[in-house]
């Protein structure tokens, strides 16, 4: 299947893509995103949806103007509507990597806009080569089952459903079909900065284990990352079901109660789901039971489990965001307290 037929029945097989629907598309300017508006304004009137491109200026290299102006001028030139978002004062000393934080930036202005037009998604424009990157810096930096899955191809955060069409395709296939369809696109030139820990990622480690240990170590980290997805995707609904009939749970009081006899006959992988469930309803304070957009850190969890293992009834532990979780002699209970 080539390029076109690939993201046609990625989104032909979302079940939040449908005739008349609002697509925002993130486009930077760079050959993924600039290759992905292109095939969806081919797509439209077939597909029977709206575009809407979308990009966020950081501001903080020189050109980053020249991009915003460059992708503009695209979706003019397309008939699509866009709009820019800018990040006026970026901090010259973040408290977290810049590189995460201009991440959080720009996915917060993608909700916004999503929210605002009342688009069914955001589409973006991630391809094989992100994937296998993105479980390469986690493995780097540690993480458990869920941080392997990376990046996926579907999914929900904060109400806003973001889709990943080219997850299945390698960059040097949208090279090429950009290179065929005479398409031009812009180049950041901070991607060859191995200051940055992806870039030193993408042009240093990568190639020394394509070149020392394993000539397919990108599709073997692609592979990884589906199959910790799928494991993960079947835990998650196992535990879903289990926490809507095993907790107590008030939106309104910010309120949840987990049975003690329920969390001890679980599998530890389940158990801290559950907990995590539970953790991420009183952050959320809404009916939506899913794991896949709030992080809610290890450490955290294990202070519960403590409680629930080795603590005696009575105790508490207190966590950040004004969440406190006791213990009774037959059940945890969580809570959290309205902060000003």
């Amino acid at each position: 299947m080539d390029l076109v037929g690939r993201v046609k029945k990625s989104l032909c097989n979302s079940d939040v893509v449908s005739s008349g629907a609002t697509l925002i598309v993130g486009v930077s300017g760079g050959p993924d995103s600039v290759a992905l508006l292109h095939i969806l304004a081919r797509l439209r009137y077939e597909l029977g949806v709206h575009l809407h491109a979308a990009h966020f200026n950081h501001n903080l290299r020189k050109s980053a103007r020249l991009d915003q102006r460059f992708v503009e001028r695209l979706a003019e030139r397309l008939n699509v509507p866009c709009t820019s978002g800018v990040w006026r004062n970026p901090p010259r000393r973040p408290k977290m990597s810049l590189e995460e934080l201009a991440r959080l930036k720009r996915f917060d202005f993608f909700q916004r806009l999503a929210k605002d037009l009342k688009a069914s998604a955001v589409i973006l424009g991630h391809t094989r080569d992100d994937l296998a990157e993105t479980v390469l810096m986690r493995i780097l930096r540690g993480t458990g089952l869920s941080g392997m899955r990376a990046i996926l191809p579907q999914r929900q955060m904060e109400g806003v459903c973001f889709i990943r069409p080219l997850l299945e395709t390698q960059k040097a296939e949208i090279v090429r079909y950009l290179k065929n369809q005479r398409i031009s696109y812009r180049l950041d030139p901070t991607n060859r900065q191995t200051k940055f820990f992806r870039n030193k990622i993408r042009l240093r480690l990568l190639p020394l284990l394509e070149k020392e240990y394993s000539q397919n170590i990108r599709e073997v980290l692609c592979h990884l990352a589906e199959t910790a997805a799928a494991d993960y995707a079947y835990m998650e609904d196992q535990a879903g079901r289990l926490f809507k009939q095993a907790a107590q749970y008030c939106a309104k009081d910010r309120r949840v109660q987990l049975s003690i006899k329920v969390l001890r006959r679980q599998p530890q992988a389940i158990r801290r789901m559950l907990i995590r469930l539970a953790l991420q309803y009183l952050q959320e304070s809404t009916n939506r039971l899913t794991l896949s957009h709030i992080k809610v850190a290890l450490c955290h969890v294990r202070e519960v489990e403590d409680l629930l293992c080795n603590r005696p009834p009575g105790a508490l532990v207190h966590l950040p965001g004004g969440i406190c979780v006791g213990k009774r002699e037959d059940s945890l209970f969580f809570t959290k307290k309205h902060l000003n």
